[in-house]
């Protein structure tokens, strides 16, 4: 049985999974933060549902919960979220 991390009341993740960016689809479950292993731009919807753009340095993770990173306007590489 897969866990739900909203169950979790810490900031705890259960994994870290590859991302590839897509204009047209959510993640298939919503990450907690956003890695990058090259760095680049990087567009995503937040947890909120508010359109982001910014900048992601190599090797940072982003603390912010995210429901979609768009290809469109991200450049960055090597994408991962926890999940």
């Amino acid at each position: 049985m897969a866990a739900n991390p909203d169950q979790f009341s810490t900031f705890t993740c259960i994994d870290l999974v590859p991302v590839t960016p897509s204009d047209g689809a959510d993640l298939a479950q919503n990450g907690r933060a956003i890695r990058a292993n090259t760095a680049g731009t990087l567009r995503f919807v937040s947890y909120a549902g508010v359109l982001r753009n910014t900048n992601i340095a190599a090797g940072e993770t982003l603390m912010v919960a995210v429901r979609r990173i768009h290809a469109t306007g991200t450049t960055a590489t090597g994408l991962e979220v926890y999940i």
